[in-house]
């Protein structure tokens, strides 16, 4: 395989050098080269090629691709990228969304907005046989409807992952089907609690309502260690709504052992059960204090 690569490296290096002493082969590169940059098969680069995606030339017998066009092609679709290099579609991410961007933006599912779309017959473009949404007409819609409300900007898993919990997750903390999660976040007495958004078409409930909704009901708790704690990441001890009993032995200065006694004898209200109890950090620094001072 090194050989091969070898092989690779010089032959780039011998057409780029051929290029750079010939001004005929300026601001132009192989079908070879470009195939080696974006890393196809040679029956897709001339596929390419004959798609006349970008404007090619005749040089001493063979034929080469213009640059300018190449890069033009690049920033307007997203199907191929460079092995090394920038990503695609600069130019086309900033006049359109595909549909799944736009519906991660409004937090709903892709079938939702293609119906919209189609209903209302919303202009679309096609690029590399994929429908797309022109930014203009997205933002001409959405300043005529009031059922939807998007993100400040385009979201990302990172972004959802410090605020929300998968649906799927947060059934299996449950010990119930995903399903019967939905139910509930939909047609329960409980569903004004959930606050739902979907990103790439899957549900996702916030950390906060998936909190409240524990505290609000005695039916369903968590029966399973959570990898992560419910206030989002960006919270410290100081500002979270719930600690553990770790963190509330921490900031009383005893052992874990000490708080387990303390919440066997109700001192302070606390949620959950078992291995994840969590205790009210208000409730529990207001008893601390009155316990310090004799007066419980």
């Amino acid at each position: 395989m090194e050989i091969i690569n070898n092989a690779q490296e010089i032959r780039t290096r011998l057409e780029q050098f051929q290029a750079n002493k010939d001004p005929k082969l300026k601001n132009t590169m192989s079908v070879p080269e470009m195939r080696r940059l974006l890393g196809l098969k040679k029956t897709e680069s001339y596929w390419l090629v004959h798609r006349n995606f970008f404007e090619t030339r005749i040089i001493d017998g063979r034929m080469r691709v213009d640059l300018e066009s190449f890069e033009k092609w690049y920033a307007n679709q997203v199907k191929h990228k460079k092995v090394n290099g920038e990503e695609p579609g600069a130019e086309l991410l900033k006049t359109s969304y595909s549909f799944m961007d736009a519906a991660n933006l409004l937090g709903i599912h892709n079938s939702n907005l293609y119906e919209i779309w189609r209903r209302e017959n919303l202009e679309t473009i096609t690029v590399d046989s994929v429908k797309r949404i022109p930014v203009d007409v997205f933002e001409r819609w959405y300043e005529n409807q009031i059922m939807y409300q998007k993100a400040d900007r385009m979201p990302t898993l990172t972004d959802l992952e410090a605020d929300y919990i998968p649906l799927q997750e947060a059934a299996g903390l449950l010990g119930i089907t995903k399903e019967k999660l939905s139910v509930i976040t939909r047609a329960s007495r409980y569903k004004d609690i959930f606050e739902i958004r979907v990103y790439d078409n899957k549900k996702w409930i916030s950390k906060k309502s998936f909190q409240q909704f524990l505290n609000a009901q005695n039916v369903y708790q968590v029966i399973k260690e959570p990898e992560k704690e419910m206030p989002t990441s960006e919270e410290s001890m100081e500002t979270k709504e719930f600690i553990s009993r770790q963190e509330a032995a921490a900031l009383a200065g005893v052992t874990s052992a000490t708080i387990t006694k303390w919440v066997q004898l109700e001192r302070f209200p606390c949620v959950g059960a078992g291995r994840v109890l969590r205790i009210y950090r208000k409730e529990f620094l207001k008893w601390l204090k009155k316990y310090r001072e004799g007066g419980v």
